[in-house]
């Protein structure tokens, strides 16, 4: 049982506050009738980029790490990566490649891992240089695809297929990672 301390720590809180911002966002982009409606959008993905940071290193900085954050966390992660992805390919036709890279990765890294972990009760550890790097990257370049609102330019383009190679180099990296798991042959 979750204890009251667990389920409202300051961490946990800005998880729940960056799933909350997921409809939020979706709501400045496709529907809020303002000049200024892709500058809110952005806004608010600013919002949830600053709580996706200050919650990790709150938890880590004050020991507040649980297993609650251990789940949410990365849920509300992957909830944000795929709305804005899939927003931004509504826009950015470029981006259905960065979605399918994201689908591919992620998809491989639940059904790899779980593979992993029941043959050789191991995991990779959360978020490796690489894939950080690649998501600081898709949330940079994200904000500024939607707050420039600059669809069929050189630079958007140029923009997007560098996410995506960094994407594709993150995605190489956790497959090996899980490669190297599943071959080695250290007992538990």
């Amino acid at each position: 049982m979750l204890s009251k301390k667990e389920i409202f720590s300051i961490p946990n809180i800005l998880c729940y506050i960056r799933i909350l911002l997921v409809p939020v966002f979706l709501y400045t982009f496709f529907i809020l009738d303002h000049p200024h409606a892709h500058m809110i959008s952005a806004g608010v993905l600013i919002l949830s980029s600053l709580s996706d940071f200050l919650d990790g290193f709150i938890a880590r900085k004050f020991d507040m790490i649980t297993e609650l954050g251990k789940l949410i966390d990365p849920i509300a992660d992957k909830l944000t990566q795929i709305v804005v992805a899939l927003t931004l390919a509504y826009t950015y036709p470029s981006f259905w490649t960065l979605v399918a890279i994201i689908i591919v990765k992620d998809s491989m890294l639940l059904i790899g891992g779980l593979v992993v972990y029941k043959k050789k009760h191991k995991h990779l550890a959360q978020a490796e240089f690489p894939g950080k790097i690649a998501t600081a990257v898709f949330f940079v370049v994200s904000i500024l695809l939607i707050a420039f609102y600059i669809p069929g330019s050189p630079l958007a383009e140029i923009m997007i297929y560098a996410t995506l190679l960094l994407m594709f180099i993150a995605m190489i990296y956790y497959a090996k990672g899980l490669i190297a798991l599943y071959q080695d042959n250290e007992t538990v």
